[in-house]
């Protein structure tokens, strides 16, 4: 598969803060990719934690090419949470992450965000 057709151009949007851009990534975690991608636009509110912020998913996925250690501006899906972390510094997560992909621009606006704020991930046109 092409990197162009394996990867997947979004847009997060984090409410009072801004908009970041990543991309989620087919070859890492295809199957948990192929879910979430299916789900979008997502429009959830945030439970922060040390170095991350998440939101439920609801796809009960499990564990997909793990990771026990992930960098600033990853993008996983946590199996035993049921949901997508964004982790804004290097982290040990609380238990086996799929990285799913990475914020390119605009990590900044995941660090000190409030529990409940809203974020909306949807998928970029680039073509427009």
């Amino acid at each position: 598969m092409s990197q162009s057709l394996s990867k997947i151009p979004i847009k997060i949007t984090v409410e009072g803060k801004g908009e970041a851009t990543g991309f989620f990534d087919r070859l890492t975690a295809p199957l948990t990719v192929g879910e979430i991608v299916r789900k979008l636009p997502i429009n959830a509110r945030v439970t922060p934690s040390f170095g991350s912020v998440s939101i439920l998913i609801g796809i009960n996925r499990g564990t997909e090419k793990p990771l026990s250690k992930v960098k600033a501006g990853t993008i996983a899906y946590w199996p035993r949470g049921d949901a997508i972390c964004f982790y804004s510094k290097d982290t040990k997560p609380y238990g086996s992450v799929n990285k799913i992909g990475e914020i390119q621009e605009g990590l900044e606006l995941f660090n000190n965000v409030r529990s409940r704020t809203r974020i909306k991930i949807e998928r970029l046109n680039l073509e427009e």
